[in-house]
């Protein structure tokens, strides 16, 4: 996996949860956190994923051309059901809170 992938999607991943965090840091009241469960689910699906690529894949080889990350089966697998939990709890926050990470 390319190396920019991976900086690009923490740095997403990071930006989803200071934008996250500041709605309880700092309410904003269009968009209200109307069931904490929720929003408490998508925060550590977001958490659990950037963790999982910052603090597990950047221990990982790099190519010859230090372009590439080298992932084993089981980390692509990983990286893979993150994104989807992370994805299927941004969906449910969305539908339940009205919060959505790419329109807002």
């Amino acid at each position: 996996m390319k190396v920019s992938t991976l900086l690009n999607a923490a740095e997403m991943l990071s930006d989803d949860l200071s934008y996250l965090s500041s709605l309880v840091e700092d309410p904003d009241p269009e968009f209200l956190i109307k069931d904490a469960v929720v929003y408490s689910h998508a925060v550590a699906c977001i958490s659990n994923q950037l963790n999982f690529i910052v603090e597990e894949l950047t221990q990982n080889d790099l190519s010859s051309d230090q372009e590439h990350v080298k992932l084993s089966e089981d980390e692509v697998f990983m990286l893979s059901s993150f994104a989807d939990s992370t994805e299927e709890s941004l969906y449910e926050l969305e539908k339940v809170c009205g919060i959505s990470l790419r329109n807002n």
